[in-house]
């Protein structure tokens, strides 16, 4: 998570620096941060599924429960965070993708 945070605040400067044309290098190098991103970002989400139906020993959390309370049923349930995460990695992927193709644009007419 923190490298894609990383990785995000890394393409961003690069953006601001290469705002007025300058250099292609940098609208490319900003994408690929940004493509780095997304792919880091969507890594975080499928581990963090992953961590939470495969991983996370909910039996023996429910038989610990089950002594204090017979009706008790455990559900796992994902925030609003987790269903927006999609939208974020879809947009900086996006980002990513356009800045390239920006950088590709200033290359060949510059």
């Amino acid at each position: 998570m923190l490298l894609g945070v990383l990785a995000v605040l890394t393409a961003s400067f690069l953006i601001i620096c290469a705002a007025p044309f300058a250099s292609h290098f940098l609208y490319k190098a900003g994408g690929g941060s940004y493509i780095a991103a997304g792919i880091l970002f969507s890594l975080v989400v499928v581990l963090y599924v992953i961590w939470v139906q495969a991983v996370a020993d909910m039996e023996s959390y429910k038989v610990m429960k089950m002594k204090d309370c017979w009706e008790f049923t455990p559900s796992v349930l994902y925030g609003w965070s987790f269903f927006l995460a999609p939208a974020g990695i879809f947009f900086s992927l996006l980002a990513g993708l356009l800045f390239l193709i920006v950088g590709r644009h200033i290359q060949i007419h510059h």
